[in-house]
């Protein structure tokens, strides 16, 4: 199915809190650390040292849970994120994602150049095998690599688990899926800021992901 260009109804800023439950341990291993580039910052959630924001009420939550920063939304139409604090200029971003349970009508994710909650850019895949590149400009969603997120055969499917890659590079922005270079676009509006995650609701909740294994290098 062809997917629009984010139908978000409510933007939730997360605050800082914890919250628990049983979810199986996904990753097994940390993936491998990139061969070049200095790295600027790395977290394989073992501990809760650079405290992420989190979240956790009755409709979402943001914790850290089973070794990754786990996203949980129960209600439609609505988008998630989470950052550590840091600002960083030209980065390229190594992450783990996997749905743990929910619907394949999703989004999911990597920011980088997050100069506050309304200006950032994001890196999405869904569990159906969907992408794009997005930006949010003073709290305007607009995708730059098209005008819908785009279909590719490179995205795992299901709760199939997914290595994420973004390069903020200048004015250069590019999303590889498990290795494979799926959009690459110009953009010159944000120059900065911080890394972190996202998650989307649709029409459906129960939106269930697990991150892990964030790697952010000098590209």
């Amino acid at each position: 199915m062809r997917k629009n260009a984010l139908p978000i109804l409510v933007i939730c800023f997360l605050i800082c809190t914890t919250g628990c439950s049983s979810v199986q341990k996904y990753f097994l291993k940390p993936s491998p650390v990139p061969l070049s580039g200095s790295v600027l910052f790395s977290d394989d959630f073992s501990t809760t040292d650079n405290e992420w924001k989190s979240w956790n009420e009755a409709n979402a939550m943001v914790i850290y849970q089973a070794g990754g920063l786990h996203f949980l939304i129960n209600e439609p139409d609505v988008v998630y994120w989470s950052r550590p604090g840091y600002k960083f200029e030209d980065v390229k971003i190594q992450a783990d994602a996997i749905k743990v349970s929910g619907p394949n009508n999703n989004s999911f994710g990597v920011i980088c150049r997050m100069v506050d909650d309304q200006n950032f850019y994001a890196f999405l895949i869904s569990s159906d095998g969907y992408s794009g590149i997005l930006r949010v400009f003073e709290g305007k969603f607009d995708l730059l690599n098209n005008a819908d997120l785009e279909f590719s055969s490179a995205i795992a499917k299901g709760d199939s688990l997914n290595q994420i890659t973004a390069e903020c590079s200048g004015d250069r922005l590019s999303l590889a899926v498990n290795g494979q270079t799926l959009f690459q676009v110009q953009d010159a509006t944000f120059t900065s800021g911080d890394v972190g995650f996202i998650a989307t609701s649709y029409n459906e909740i129960g939106v269930d992901i697990l991150f892990d294994n964030m790697v952010v290098f000098q590209p």
